[in-house]
């Protein structure tokens, strides 16, 4: 099977995957809200249409993302940074205040959480700025702080929201993109124990929520609403209870529909059900990279790595804090979790997976004249920068 048939392969895996995960987290969560809608004399509630709506959005945007070509996207890296950056202090100058945390802003009457595409815009600004200092990575002064300095500003707006999750989130995901791109782990690791320490300090010192959840994790103890998710998890068996039926949507589990949506899968599908969900992660996961090993240049071998990582860690992070692994933190299940931000910015970025996988096997001379500064990666299908190269071996 040539390169460019394995990658649409791959792709078509990875969309079947992803439509197939909305649409059980479109069941979950009318599952877990037909009581109060029912009790409000409701058929449906707003949440599950709503999310139907988000669905049929995000689907349009994958559909019009994956015709694009790739390169023209991450062509304007810096600019969806700096848009980001604009929105983000938007949100802290006229969001809304929700549970002590300003995460969303609604202009003409839309909810956006500004952070959600923040994830995206990192891996494309990342993605472009190895490809235009490929040669620099290496180097602390015109490499390092650069990296670090825009990746760093984007960070600290999302923490001051406040969202520590997101963040720690934010600053893994950059500096292994970074890493790939070349970038020494010495600069990474040396300037890592002198910031990181810092920064933790300053989140528990600040936001008072955050150390009782990390007491709670060192003392054995979970977390009273990590408690009541794995309760409801183990009341599910091996089949589960049956859809609709269960605790954990009847005020049990807070935030059921959100940040603990698999605890209600599991109770109501059983370890069948969970195990199933999770086999069509991994099934989006080991495709998702395998376009990423197939991608022509090093922007479409970044752009699959990073989308594809960004979806595994964040699916392995919500499913760590409802078994009680790592503390709680607000971290959505992707594709799955009620979200329209969070559903939009996976639509676009299951486009993009898409997007590079079109571009494998396509004729190299399509590309000259088009991108004359990418004519070294056209004449060398598999170039891509030294800290890539090293990752596949």
């Amino acid at each position: 099977m040539t390169p460019a048939l394995r990658a649409r392969q791959s792709a078509t895996i990875v969309v079947v995957s992803s439509i197939v995960l909305a649409l059980i987290g479109m069941l979950a969560i009318y599952s877990v809200t037909a009581v109060s809608a029912i009790r409000n004399g409701h058929v449906l509630s707003q949440t599950f249409v709503g999310q139907c709506l988000r669905f049929l959005v995000a689907a349009t945007a994958c559909f019009f993302v994956a015709r694009m070509d790739y390169r023209r996207l991450a062509d304007k890296g810096r600019w969806w940074v700096l848009a980001i950056w604009v929105g983000l202090i938007a949100v802290l100058l006229f969001g809304v205040d929700v549970k002590g945390a300003r995460r969303w802003i609604r202009p003409f009457g839309l909810n956006l959480q500004v952070s959600e595409f923040a994830k995206l815009a990192v891996v494309l600004g990342c993605a472009q700025f190895i490809h235009l200092r490929r040669n620099l990575m290496g180097s602390y002064l015109r490499g390092f702080l650069p990296a670090v300095a825009w990746l760093g500003l984007t960070v600290i707006l999302v923490a001051v929201e406040p969202d520590f999750g997101t963040s720690m989130f934010l600053i893994c995901l950059g500096l292994l993109l970074f890493f790939l791109g070349g970038m020494r782990f010495k600069h990474i690791a040396t300037t890592g124990l002198v910031v990181l320490p810092v920064f933790i300090l300053f989140m528990v010192t600040t936001y008072s929520h955050i150390l009782p959840r990390l007491k709670s994790l060192q003392s054995g103890e979970p977390h009273p609403q990590v408690q009541r998710a794995l309760n409801a998890m183990g009341s599910g068996g091996l089949f589960g209870q049956g859809l609709g039926a269960g605790r954990a949507h009847l005020d049990l589990v807070w935030e059921v529909e959100t940040d603990f949506i698999f605890a209600s899968i599991a109770e109501q599908c059983g370890l069948i059900g969970s195990l199933t969900v999770l086999a069509l992660f991994g099934l989006l996961f080991w495709h998702g990279f395998r376009i990423a090993r197939l991608a022509r240049d090093d922007r479409g071998y970044l752009i699959a790595f990073g989308i594809t990582f960004m979806v595994a860690f964040q699916a392995g992070i919500n499913v760590s804090v409802v078994t009680g692994l790592v503390p709680p933190k607000g971290i959505s299940l992707p594709f799955i979790s009620f979200g329209g931000s969070s559903l939009l910015t996976l639509g676009i970025a299951v486009g993009l997976l898409v997007s590079v996988a079109r571009q494998v096997g396509q004729e190299a001379s399509a590309e000259i004249g088009d991108y004359p500064e990418d004519d070294e990666i056209v004449h060398n299908y598999y170039s891509r920068p030294k800290g890539v190269q090293e990752s596949l071996v």
